[in-house]
């Protein structure tokens, strides 16, 4: 029984007009909340909404630990083309922020064909400076799943489990399933994250951690299940953007 998640990394801050908290009252939330670790991940820049790439760049004044809680420093980067193309340089990426997000937003590309979809999702798996795949049940951005689960395991990265899609995006909730039993069956990892846009909502994942009690998900492909899996994973992560690979 999954009881307790360690971490969120994946929180918007009143950066964006659409985030409704500070970087401060996040933390604070997710102390609230009995975690020990939070991201914080505006959106890039090519979303409408998004923070300037100055934004990402200066996250490195953030405090490691603030308020005895372990700070990343992210961003949900935005999916440009069917390519796989992303929104913020390599170096930001890869030597100012602690973890990536990469996301689908119709705000930023229209929803193309399944095999659009499959093409940039399989080009975003090879791209070592993307670490976590935001949010991808998201029913308008459908893809190949058999195909593209392992390539997601193959590259290391981990396979967002998004508690807002059961909210905002209530008719991808059987996606989010499919997903989550080829990443059982596959062994990739999945990563519960909250999506929260305000800090009350930070730290909380019902219908995610019933979705994956509902398949009886191995709580040990859950990234942020356990602190030192979090910590080891991102270290590895790190690694492979050093390595390029």
């Amino acid at each position: 029984m999954i009881k307790h998640l360690t971490a969120d990394l994946h929180t918007h801050t009143d950066v964006s007009k659409h985030g409704y908290s500070t970087v401060y009252e996040n933390i604070m939330a997710a102390k609230a909340a009995g975690l020990s670790y939070i991201g914080i991940s505006n959106h890039g820049p090519a979303h409408e909404d998004g923070a300037p790439e100055g934004h990402f760049r200066n996250l490195r004044i953030l405090p490691e630990i603030v308020e005895g809680i372990r700070v990343y420093r992210g961003a949900e980067l935005n999916i440009t083309d069917y390519n796989g193309s992303i929104d913020l340089s390599g170096d930001t990426m890869k030597d100012r922020l602690d973890y990536t997000i990469a996301s689908f937003h119709d705000e930023v590309i229209l929803p193309g064909t399944k095999e659009d979809h499959t093409r940039a999702y399989l080009n975003v798996a090879a791209n070592p400076l993307v670490d976590i795949i935001g949010h991808s049940g998201t029913k308008c951005f459908t893809y190949d799943y058999e195909r593209v689960i392992p390539e997601f395991g193959k590259y290391g990265k981990a396979v967002e489990i998004n508690e807002a899609t059961f909210h905002v995006r209530k008719e991808s909730r059987e996606n989010c399933m499919r997903i989550a039993r080829l990443c059982a069956i596959h062994k990739v990892f999945v990563m519960v994250n909250s999506d929260a846009h305000f800090c009350k909502l930070v730290g909380v994942f019902p219908n995610a951690l019933e979705m994956l009690e509902a398949i009886n998900f191995p709580e040990e492909l859950i990234v942020n299940g356990d602190g030192k899996r979090l910590e080891t994973w991102l270290q590895r992560k790190k690694l492979q953007k050093e390595q390029g690979t």
